[in-house]
């Protein structure tokens, strides 16, 4: 299977074929909350993105192997609607680039997931690292504060007693 070399087992990503990267993102860019998208959700989310139609095969194709060569417009189609260089489709993407690239992917996926909006990020990121630890301790006593308000509601709760 494709997503099987995803990790050399050393931490680097062993993503080599065009196969393996668009599987890994097809398993890996989708929110937390949910497994990995279906082939007709990527033609979807590429529609929506790009506003082009991809059929279900084509990407089917790529995911599998079974088809090396896509066109340049194919290339640009999946790094546009998931956020990535078009250079990380080919065999040549340096590995050091590919780990730093991994780490993006996964950390959007998380802020997508948190459901942070760019406003929101910026304004974090506009803080010095003073302002980034406030806002940090402010969030950890915030999730404190709601998971003991979540262990007293459940241990109150009339199917525990």
């Amino acid at each position: 299977m494709p997503g099987e070399a995803l990790d050399d087992g050393i931490g680097k990503p062993g993503l080599r074929t065009l196969a393996e990267k668009v599987s890994w993102l097809i398993e890996t860019a989708h929110p937390a909350d949910r497994g990995p998208y279906s082939i007709s959700e990527v033609c979807f989310l590429i529609h929506k993105a790009t506003g082009e139609q991809v059929s279900h095969t084509t990407i089917w194709k790529l995911a599998n192997g079974q088809s090396q060569n896509p066109s340049k417009r194919m290339i640009e189609l999946l790094a546009k609607t998931f956020g990535v260089p078009a250079a990380f489709f080919f065999d040549d993407y340096d590995e050091e680039q590919l780990g730093l690239l991994k780490e993006q992917v996964e950390l959007l996926t998380l802020i997508r997931d948190a459901k942070i909006t760019s406003a929101e990020l910026r304004a974090l990121l506009g803080l010095n690292a003073e302002g980034r630890t406030a806002v940090a301790n402010a969030i950890q006593r915030t999730a404190r504060a709601e998971a003991q308000r979540l262990a007293r509601d459940q241990a109150e709760s009339p199917d525990n007693g």
